[in-house]
């Protein structure tokens, strides 16, 4: 990190909020670390919550990816796993910068946005905001009737108690039950405490591979997808080292978009969800993420990508 004067800190100090920005603006323009004038750039993230749980192996790989193509400006890395925290802890952990967590992925919201620093790239290309859902077998039959909101919303939703899902979808009148623990989750839908388990398109043929076996009663939902924008990140605290972290995965995300790596993860990670949940089949209900920060309102195109079409 670079050096900061010691009259530089008294003036922000002074300052507050416009010294804040300036420190920011300061930074911005300082030089890289160069390869091999230092020690590797540490990039910590917590670790899977269960032998089953894949839903973050594709954003390391495109983490990996993006730290590999800037290596020979920035220097090496090395890539660490911290303890499983849920999404509530590692917001913590990475707001107050106390070193157990650096690194997080999580979709944006207001809130968060004011607490931490992201690097504005959708890193699945948007694909999490596509919803499909987990249920018991035999109520397919019942969902295959639903062709409105209305019709949707007779049916109760199982969520994480501290998912930003679970506020889109109650503000948007769908009733929504809770639970602590992702894995408890899939019990939950089998033993009927709530209808549906509204997952993305990314993550549900993993975790049919990991939980089917266990709960054979489950299923992926046939006829419906729910959409409503969501974003998926890379977040940095705001201090001086997570501005420097941020800047080097932006630069790397920029240039494997770029070259084509990022394109080649995404169709090795996700090019059976097509086919096999046949999205452009589906009947779509959209609603409204009122989560959503101004900023995200408006993405490049070449960072999306529309199943249905």
């Amino acid at each position: 990190m670079p050096f900061v004067p010691a009259w530089f800190n008294r003036i922000r100090r002074s300052l507050g909020v416009c010294a804040a920005a300036a420190t920011l603006a300061w930074l911005n323009l300082a030089p890289p670390v160069q390869a091999g004038e230092t020690e590797p750039m540490v990039f910590i993230h917590h670790a899977k919550e269960s032998a089953g749980d894949t839903r973050y192996e594709y954003h390391w790989r495109v983490l990996r990816a993006a730290l590999d193509a800037t290596t020979a400006q920035w220097g090496p890395y090395e890539l660490r796993e911290a303890p499983y925290m849920n999404e509530t802890r590692q917001v913590a952990e990475l707001s107050n910068a106390t070193g157990l967590l650096n690194t997080m992925v999580l979709d944006t919201t207001v809130e968060l946005e004011q607490k931490l620093l992201p690097v504005r790239l959708p890193i699945d290309k948007g694909l999490l905001g596509y919803r499909v859902f987990l249920i018991r077998k035999d109520d397919q039959a019942a969902f295959s009737q639903v062709r409105t909101l209305q019709q949707l919303r007779a049916f109760s939703i199982g969520q994480g108690a501290d998912w930003s899902d679970t506020q889109i979808l109650r503000q948007a009148g769908f009733k929504v039950v809770t639970g602590y623990a992702y894995e408890g989750l899939f019990g939950m839908l089998n033993y009927r405490r709530f209808d549906a388990f509204s997952r993305g398109a990314v993550e549900v043929l993993g975790e049919m591979r990991s939980f089917g076996p266990q709960y054979p009663d489950m299923q992926i939902e046939e006829s419906l997808l729910l959409y409503y924008p969501m974003p998926v990140y890379f977040w940095f605290s705001r201090d001086s080292a997570g501005q420097q972290r941020a800047r080097r995965v932006e630069q790397g995300m920029r240039a494997i978009q770029a070259n084509g790596t990022l394109d080649r993860l995404f169709k090795t990670e996700f090019s059976a969800v097509e086919a096999t949940l046949r999205l452009k089949e589906r009947r779509v209900l959209r609603i409204g993420n009122p989560l959503l920060p101004a900023a995200s309102r408006t993405i490049d195109k070449r960072w999306l990508y529309d199943p249905t079409r």
